[in-house]
């Protein structure tokens, strides 16, 4: 049985104002991965030691954080890279710390809210099923994957500088239920991400689509509302002119 040695960041206001590092040596076992290891430290070293989880599936997204300067699901992160040195865990960034590996999403669901990420389907008289062309599935098929684990927020830059940025997660749910060919609100989703804390905000630097663990691409999606905002704005360049508010 192998020896891993984790470095924490932790955060426990009763017991210090200030985050400290602490480090535990755990024993692991073949196959074992991050969220196994720490859930040993917390059973068998440290009851105290706090961080997320829940499916351990890699499909609800808690357990994200920081791991050696790489965003990670713990889940999903085998130990056996990490051995033979000393393993930096840090929690996730550009959120506020409540404990240990704990951060506040509050920001995050706010955000999220905003765009009201359910179908608003089109008026219809049928009393069947509204039907999907292949290719539209296709387009929204990798924005469902998103699991809202907040990677892509750590890694943003852009959130990092303005917390009142939607943010990478956001704008691609936004984008799944514009090009959705049931969703009626099209010009209403348009407006919502139409400025400087929307599309306009972004670096478009690709960071979101590199770290996400389920291969969504955010970036795509917001280059992809932009040339749709300026289409519709080229499209009524006319009524724009003469003061009439398009969008």
């Amino acid at each position: 049985m192998s020896l891993l040695r984790l470095k924490i960041k932790r955060f426990q206001k009763e017991r210090h104002p200030q985050q400290w590092l602490e480090t535990f040596d755990v024993k692991i076992q073949k196959g074992m991965n991050l969220l196994e290891a720490l859930l040993r430290i917390q059973d068998e070293q440290d009851g105290t030691l706090s961080f997320r989880y829940s499916c351990r599936g890699a499909v609800c997204g808690s357990c994200a954080m920081k791991v050696n300067g790489v965003l990670v699901l713990a889940c999903r992160t085998p130990v056996g890279p990490l051995l033979g040195e000393t393993a930096l865990i840090e929690p996730l960034p550009h959120f506020p710390v409540i404990r240990d590996l704990i951060v506040d999403f509050s920001s995050f669901f706010e955000h999220y809210r905003k765009i009201k990420p359910y179908l608003h389907e089109k008026p219809s008289s049928s009393d069947r099923e509204t039907l999907m062309r292949e290719e539209d599935r296709k387009e929204i098929d990798p924005y469902i994957q998103c699991i809202l684990c907040g990677i892509c927020f750590g890694a943003c830059p852009s959130y990092g500088r303005e917390a009142q940025f939607l943010g990478p997660a956001i704008l691609a749910k936004a984008y799944r239920f514009l090009r959705d060919p049931r969703e009626r609100r099209e010009k209403e989703i348009l407006k919502s991400v139409n400025g400087h804390r929307g599309v306009w905000g972004c670096n478009t630097v690709f960071e979101c689509v590199r770290v996400c663990p389920k291969k969504v691409p955010p970036t795509h999606a917001i280059i992809k509302m932009r040339w749709k905002i300026l289409r519709l704005k080229l499209r009524f360049f006319n009524l724009l002119s003469k003061g009439e508010e398009i969008m």
